[in-house]
């Protein structure tokens, strides 16, 4: 394998036993980053190989992972194109979130204005479908998050299936697909890595659990929405929201 040569643009050679995965994340990073421009086009595949030290079939698998993400565009025999980060897959604002160490307080205020009064109206439906069994379930999920014998992660994890559980009630199809995409976009790597330094207690939404529970059992829906969309609120800042800086030290 020839010798690395000097550059700009310094890559590590992967670690991962998936090696085009780990090619494929530096590079997004590195488009994430602005070291890769909109309408630049990468490193020749040769070149990329020598960089990281891998083959060029790594290479080019990785590439088809960053195609697959939106963030480049493919054409032969001219090589990958960056594309505008608007373009890109939804898969993408985890790490546009959270990368390098950094949280983007920016976006995340951005995510917030567009999810959540779509939660909020899913929380409204959620109230009037609901169904006692579905209740029952919202009352483990409760325990679950409440129960600080268990690992913290796991207990994010209950909170956000409170999330799927309400698309469930509201009985929509479009509602489950939407609650399950923000499950996973939560349950991402780089925003288990954001909740990991911000230090977050995932019990804090179990008295609003139990508010709307008790507003649904006293026959009081308009109660029960007002909770539910608190509920809402609090697992998205739990889950993650902009710390001062001094948390993520």
């Amino acid at each position: 394998m020839p010798a690395s040569r000097p550059s700009a643009l310094p890559f590590r050679p992967p670690l991962r036993q998936r090696i085009h995965e780990e090619v494929a994340r530096q590079l997004r990073d590195a488009i994430l980053d602005g070291r890769f421009a909109t309408g630049q086009k990468l490193p020749p595949e040769r070149e990329l190989a020598q960089e990281f030290r891998v083959n060029r079939t790594s290479v080019r698998e990785a590439i088809k992972v960053l195609e697959g993400l939106g963030l480049v565009s493919v054409r032969q025999g001219d090589g990958a194109t960056v594309q505008p980060l608007i373009d890109a897959s939804f898969d993408v604002l985890a790490p546009m979130i959270f990368h390098g160490g950094r949280i983007d307080a920016a976006l995340v205020a951005e995510m917030a204005e567009v999810m959540m009064p779509l939660l909020f109206e899913m929380a409204r439906l959620a109230v009037e479908r609901t169904q006692a069994a579905q209740l029952a379930e919202l009352r483990c999920l409760r325990d679950l998050i409440a129960d600080q014998r268990r690992d913290r992660e796991a207990r994010f994890a209950s909170g956000r299936d409170v999330l799927v559980l309400l698309s469930d009630m509201t009985g929509n199809r479009v509602w489950q697909m939407l609650a399950r995409r923000t499950r996973a976009l939560l349950a991402s790597e780089p925003l288990r890595e954001a909740r990991r330094r911000l230090r977050r207690d995932p019990g804090r939404v179990v008295p609003i659990i139990d508010a709307s529970l008790a507003a649904v059992d006293a026959g009081r829906p308009d109660k029960a929405i007002v909770a539910l969309r608190r509920l809402i609120s609090h697992v998205g800042d739990t889950e993650l929201s902009a710390p001062p800086a001094r948390a993520l030290g």
